[in-house]
């Protein structure tokens, strides 16, 4: 037995309408389904459209020039690197295409310090491209000290 919730008197099975208050008692239910229709093709259209994003960011081609000199820039910006002065040659930098957003950038960073001499520094870095800028995702250094030259004492 079904029961119309406006007048609350019982209606035989199968009627689709009160016969007491002319409610539609199947509205409900299709209401609840029409929402859920509508939310799951949001849904679906949500996560295509990630992907599709996802797709394109990934398909993106950097050349490995502009990737090195990201990797320069970001390296130069980190504050356990003071007073960069030069960076390795494109022969000696290796750069290393890891996935679609993902790159790994080895070379060697020249600094002076204050109190002279040169310090060489080799950096691994992992830089990121997320679509509209580059993230520094990971950097190691490690760093060499080199002796400034010693002027040679006429005895």
């Amino acid at each position: 037995m079904l029961y119309c919730q406006t007048c609350e008197i019982a209606i035989p099975e199968g009627s689709s309408r009160c016969p007491a208050c002319g409610r539609n008692l199947h509205l409900g239910a299709w209401l609840i389904a029409g929402g859920l229709m509508v939310l799951l093709a949001l849904l679906a259209g949500l996560l295509w459209g990630s992907g599709w994003i996802k797709n394109r960011v990934d398909r993106a081609e950097v050349p490995l020039e502009e990737v090195r000199a990201v990797a320069e820039k970001l390296v130069a910006s980190s504050p356990d690197v003071h007073n960069p002065v030069g960076f390795s040659g494109g022969e000696q930098t290796t750069v290393e295409h890891w996935d679609g957003r993902r790159w790994r950038v080895s070379g060697y960073v020249d600094t002076k310090p204050q109190g002279g001499g040169k310090v060489r520094t080799l950096y691994f870095a992992v830089v990121q491209y997320n679509g509209a800028g580059w993230n520094l995702e990971d950097l190691q250094l490690q760093s060499m000290e080199f002796q400034a030259p010693r002027r040679g004492r006429a005895d």
